[in-house]
């Protein structure tokens, strides 16, 4: 029974010690807030441009669709490629690091 006692003190103590920092530190949070209030932000006129349309806008390149198609073939082959490599380490056995220690 006394084990049980002394865990018991033990977990309260650093409950009470855990929340206490805690408290501490929230403490020091609100009055750096209090002391260093945010600045407010300066107001900021905006001034309003016209937007291009859809129509002046560039048509877009089959050249640009091509070079993503082409990363996107060359990753998925990489990654097939790399995905039947995953046993071959543990297939190789151990390296001369580990045979050369007793």
């Amino acid at each position: 029974m006394d084990n049980i006692q002394t865990g018991l003190m033990v977990s309260a103590i650093g409950l009470i010690v855990t929340f206490t920092a805690l408290g501490v530190f929230i403490g020091v949070i609100v009055l750096l807030q209090k002391l260093f209030p945010p600045k407010k932000e300066a107001k900021v006129s905006v001034v309003e441009q016209p937007v291009a349309t859809l129509s002046d806008a560039a048509p877009q390149s089959d050249d640009a669709d091509e070079a993503l198609v082409a990363v996107l073939a060359a990753a998925a082959y990489l990654r097939s490629r790399r995905s039947g490599q995953l046993g071959s380490t543990l297939m190789a056995g151990p390296g001369p690091y580990r045979t050369s220690r007793n």
